[in-house]
């Protein structure tokens, strides 16, 4: 099949030597692309787009090809969230709950205390029918109790502890502190045991995770010691400078001199000694909780920053070194004789720890990030890696942290750095020992699994297996719909299959009708997602299928088509010998004689307006210039009478450019020779009207209006000739002729029309308004150069002397006139009221020092006497106002005012304007970076010192001195100079946008964006006042737009991940855990 573009061609070259009302039916079939043949089933490799009648590769060999069960549904397989064999459940992660889900993985695991929990009993629970009542235990003890029997008894992958966290109060959404929800959780836990009559319930928490410590002073001067014992359940171990867990062990233990100020009370000397305190272990739980000191209280900014400091920790940890142990007297043969007590030495036996648990941070901050757990099953001796829902069995029986954190994981140098039996991690939090002993009873066996089960109590059990077999009938249920899917999927492709071969079914073109490809595309995507049938956007304003959508559709047998239109519904339905529109095609075919006509005309214009352009002694015609470039496409419009075909269809159709360029496209060329005057047509015609914007305001306002008639650009609002002559040119009769041909109603106004009179007298008018406002320009500015060109203005009062005060509002709009004044009205008053108070009295006073006459934030303009003298004379002045300075008979110098000054409205006015400057929105602030070292001063004396953050190439600084260039420095009536107002930046210095509402610390923040200095690194001074309050607005700070604020860094910081999380911080106080059950339930 030749390709669409010769197709196309094919349909319409029959025009050319045909004239319209010749037409028949075979052209009309033609052009329809009905005379090409049905292409065979399956015969190509691409639909043939410029054929109708073919109906391959629209979509249709996926439905014969062999289609995947797993394609017709999109339900997962749902035994994918049933559990392994061998393996346990993991823990859904709410939001941010990882935090809690680690240490509910963690304590599971303990053996002891997961059968402890198994024993409590909620006090009239027994009766409870789980499948019939909402059931929800009432205590943390039993909530947690549930969410044990499910994690050693569920079928799920995973569970969901929302129940749980909601009892809690926790904000899913919010990741809090692990360490502190470890200690207040487990302190909620005891108190919720202590009514267990059971004492292995009642002190599980205590017996396997509460030790003894004291802390003892011995007095330096009579050796004196006094011991205060306490309980821990975890210790807390500084990092910080450490490399080791023993190194922080020994720090924790370390001794301290109490001297000075902090002498110690010796209760046997009676008097503040010298002393020596420390932390002795006397006691070690068999669960010992090592907490990691990774989350630190940062005093500057008041919230914690993580330590990403590296520390080694061994898989068996001797803690025999670290226990004190007691010493005994026995007397044997009149001697006292120290000896070990035996129980230390079984101590000793017991001081023997192995690694269990290592629970993990990933994150730079501590406000971001994410919690797992690595925790050795005590019946496998296998390590397993906890990630809320994921969960992970290590390969062999070592534990394996991942590369990032252990280094002897990884390879290349950092391999070998740990020794064997040790390992290490930057993210490590909290480390879990457990006693060597209890490692060994705490192994599960099957025996141990059945005493463990007949421990829970009725309602749990009964709780669980209901929630199982909720769980298998979910599972059912996913699978059934599953089948159902995939059943109704393979009915979907033999109906269709069914219905495509019914649509190319070789048929009379009497049995065929006409569906829109894309439509067909659609149905053979998705059947199931295909709209109605939508036929009207291809039917022309006779009610018939529009010859030029023909490609867009295709020839399908009626009955194929039956079954869709039953199915889906719409039309119109458009069969092929009803539907073909005869008076469309003897249109364009006129249409497309014209343009061949219009090819052979343009070219004769242009040949003609090259010639001489318009002779004297030949006839000529006006005509508009926008109308002489786009005649041909409003001829077009004229011809296929687009409005009118808009009004009867009601619908949207294409831009009447784009059509005209596809009929130039398809039109076929009469000769070879007039290519080029085709290509220049369909250039002219897709660009007239980009062309026609180039033309003066009326010309380009029709034109995009769609209003535009053939020569009504040269008509003025009066229906007349328009005086503008820019907007028309003179043509030749001839060509005028030719182009009349085509516009028979259009205005006509040969060379001698006169242009519209009344137009005429107002272009009179307005010229004669212009060089009378040009003139009084003139002589206003000869007469008040000075005050026009800002120069040699009073800045001073001598004795005795007096100036005259205007507003500068006037004086601005009237220098916007001199500039402009064919532009702008002239200045007829001057409104001096603006510058008097509700007393009618002066509200601008000089000032007391030198200079006096300011000009209050620009608000006043002083004028000379002579000056005033004009201004009085040229323009209307509402009130007079003057400062005169004089001396009196005694030599005393006097200045006033007339009027006088209103000393309270002048208060006021200044209080005001004080308080609007600190408020403000969106107003720029300069931010100057200076090195550490650097003396903080006044932003002006700073101006004076050389640039911090710039050295030229060459090695000279860049130029010290800060002095304004001269176009910016003005020259003053007594030969002073005054600085430009206008902010100059340095390098180094960056502007920000902010508003007076803002507080420091946003401000800091929006600063840390700049220049990468997190909040509390940053040193900010004002006029070499420092910034210190973060809560504080800078409107109360009493910073303006404009001003500058100096930087000081402490250190810069590495990590853009901090400067992100930092970002994110909100700026208040951290709640923690207030208002949940945690802190009281």
């Amino acid at each position: 099949m030749p390709p669409k573009q010769q197709l196309d061609k094919a349909a319409w070259q029959w025009a050319e030597t045909v004239n319209p009302e010749d037409v028949q039916q075979g052209h009309v079939e033609i052009a329809y692309r009905l005379n090409l043949k049905k292409c065979k089933a399956q015969a190509c490799k691409r639909n043939c787009k410029g054929n109708p009648c073919c109906l391959n590769c629209i979509g249709e060999r996926v439905w014969f090809g062999e289609i995947d069960e797993n394609s017709w549904h999109d339900i997962e397989d749902p035994n994918a969230e049933r559990r392994e064999d061998g393996m346990f459940v993991g823990l859904k992660n709410l939001g941010a709950t990882c935090y809690v889900n680690t240490f509910l993985q963690l304590w599971f695991h303990n053996k002891t205390v997961r059968q402890a929990l198994y024993k409590y009993r909620e006090i009239g629970l027994d009766l409870v029918n789980i499948k019939e009542d909402t059931w929800a235990p009432n205590s943390i003890a039993g909530h947690l109790q549930l969410l044990f029997a499910l994690l050693e008894h569920s079928e799920r992958q995973f569970l969901d502890p929302k129940e749980f966290i909601e009892h809690l109060g926790l904000d899913a959404g919010l990741q809090q502190d692990a360490q502190e929800f470890s200690k207040l959780f487990l302190n909620l836990l005891e108190e919720s045991l202590s009514q267990q009559l059971d004492p292995s319930v009642r002190f599980v928490i205590q017996n396997q995770f509460c030790g003894e410590y004291a802390y003892v002073t011995i007095c330096s001067q009579c050796g004196n010691s006094s011991q205060c014992p306490s309980k821990f359940y975890e210790l807390d171990l500084s990092i910080r400078g450490h490399k080791t867990l023993e190194d922080s062990l020994k720090d924790f233990l370390k001794e301290e001199k109490l001297e000075g100020d902090n002498q110690y009370m010796c209760s046997v000397c009676s008097r503040k000694q010298n002393a020596i305190r420390s932390i002795q272990l006397q006691n070690l739980p068999p669960v010992l909780n090592l907490q990691l000191l990774r989350f630190v209280f940062d005093k500057k900014t008041g919230h914690k920053k993580k330590l990403n400091s590296f520390i080694q920790f061994p898989e068996v940890l001797d803690m025999s070194k670290f226990i004190v142990k007691k010493p005994k007297i026995v007397r044997q043969n009149e001697l006292e004789i120290i000896d070990i007590d035996p129980e230390d030495e079984e101590m000793d036996a017991n001081a023997m720890y192995s690694l269990t648990a290592v629970l993990i941070h990933r994150g730079p901050t501590a406000y971001s990030g994410h919690y797992i757990a690595h925790i050795k099953d005590m019946d496998s001796r296998t390590w397993y890696k906890y990630n809320d829902e994921e969960i992970e069995k290590m390969k062999g029986s070592n534990l394996h942290l991942g590369t990032e954190d252990d280094p002897q994981e990884g390879q290349g140098k950092q391999k070998g750095r740990i020794p064997k039996g040790s390992h290490g991690s930057k993210n490590a939090y909290m480390l879990v020992y457990t006693r060597q002993k209890e490692v060994e009873n705490n192994s599960y066996s099957k025996e141990d699994g059945i005493v463990s089960r007949s421990l829970i109590p009725k309602h749990v059990k009964d709780y669980v297996a209901y929630d199982n077999e909720k769980f298998e009938m979910w599972v059912a249920e996913m699978m059934l719909m599953r089948d159902r899917n995939i059943e109704t999927g393979k009915e979907q492709q033999e109906l269709t299959k069914e219905i495509y071969l019914k649509l190319i079914a070789d048929v009379p073109q009497d049995q065929m009708e006409w569906l829109g490809i894309k439509w067909l595309n659609t149905w053979l995507e998705e059947p199931s997602k295909a709209a109605a049938i939508d036929n009207k956007i291809f039917v022309c304003h006779h009610g018939k299928l529009d010859p030029h959508s023909a490609v867009k559709l295709k020839c399908v047998n009626t009955a194929g088509a039956d079954m869709l239109f039953n199915q889906y519904s719409g039309g119109p339905r458009l069969t092929v010998s009803d539907s073909l529109c005869h008076a469309c095609v003897k249109q364009h075919c006129n249409m497309m004689r014209l343009k061949i006509k219009m090819v052979d005309d343009e070219k004769y214009l242009s040949a003609s307006m090259k010639v001489n352009n318009v002779q004297t002694d030949v006839p000529s015609y006006w005509i508009g210039k926008a109308s002489l470039r786009c005649w041909k496409r409003l001829a077009m419009e004229r011809l296929d009478g687009t409005r009118r075909d808009k009004e009867h269809s009601g619908q949207e159709n294409t831009s009447r450019d784009e059509e005209v360029k596809e009929d130039l496209t398809d039109s076929p060329k009469h000769n070879t020779e007039n290519k080029d005057e085709n290509q220049d047509t369909l250039k002219c015609s897709t660009e007239e009207v980009a062309s026609s914007s180039n033309q003066n305001g009326p010309v380009k306002e029709e034109e995009e209006g769609q209003d535009m008639n053939f020569n009504f650009d040269v008509l003025c609002d009066h229906d007349k000739l328009d005086p503008d002559i820019s907007c028309r040119k003179l043509v030749p009769d001839h060509v005028w002729n030719r182009l009349r041909q085509y516009f028979p109603d259009c205005p006509e106004f040969p060379q001698g029309t006169p242009s519209c009179d009344l137009c005429n007298k107002m272009n009179k008018e307005e010229q004669e308004n212009k060089d009378m406002h040009k003139l009084l320009a003139t002589q206003q500015k000869s007469l008040l150069g000075d005050l026009f060109a800002d120069k040699k203005r009073p800045v001073a009062l001598n004795t005795p002397q007096e100036v005259n005060v205007v507003s500068a509002a006037f004086v601005g709009e009237w220098r916007s006139f001199i500039r402009e004044p064919l532009k702008r009205e002239p200045v007829m008053e001057v409104l001096n009221s603006t510058l008097l108070c509700k007393h009618l009295k002066y509200l601008y006073p000089p000032a007391n020092s030198y200079p006096d006459l300011i000009d209050h934030g620009g608000k006043v303009v002083y004028l000379w006497p002579r000056e005033w003298d004009v201004i009085s004379q040229s323009f209307v002045v509402d009130y007079e106002i003057s400062i005169v300075k004089t001396q009196d008979e005694n030599g005393t110098v006097m200045v006033f005012t007339l009027p006088e000054v209103c000393q309270e409205c002048v208060d006021d006015r200044m209080v005001k304007e004080e308080q609007a400057r600190y408020e403000f929105t969106d107003a720029i602030m300069y931010i100057r970076k200076v090195p550490k070292d650097q003396k903080l001063v006044n932003t002006t004396d700073m101006e004076k010192e050389e640039d911090p953050d710039f050295v030229q190439q060459n090695g000279n600084k860049s130029r010290t001195s800060f002095e304004e260039p001269p176009e910016k420095i003005m020259k003053l009536a007594d030969g002073t100079r005054r600085k430009s107002q206008r902010h100059r930046k340095s390098r180094g210095e960056k502007e920000l946008k902010v508003s007076s509402t803002d507080t420091l610390k946003e401000l800091k923040l929006q600063i840390m964006k700049l220049f990468s200095v997190p909040p509390f690194d940053q040193n900010l001074t004002v006029s070499g006042v420092s910034l210190m309050d973060d809560t504080a607005t800078l409107g109360s700070l009493m910073l303006s737009p404009g001003s500058v604020i100096m930087l000081q860094a402490d250190e810069p910081v590495e990590d853009p991940m901090v400067l992100q999380d930092l970002i994110q911080v909100s700026s208040g106080p951290e709640a923690g855990f207030k208002g949940t059950g945690l802190l009281g339930h």
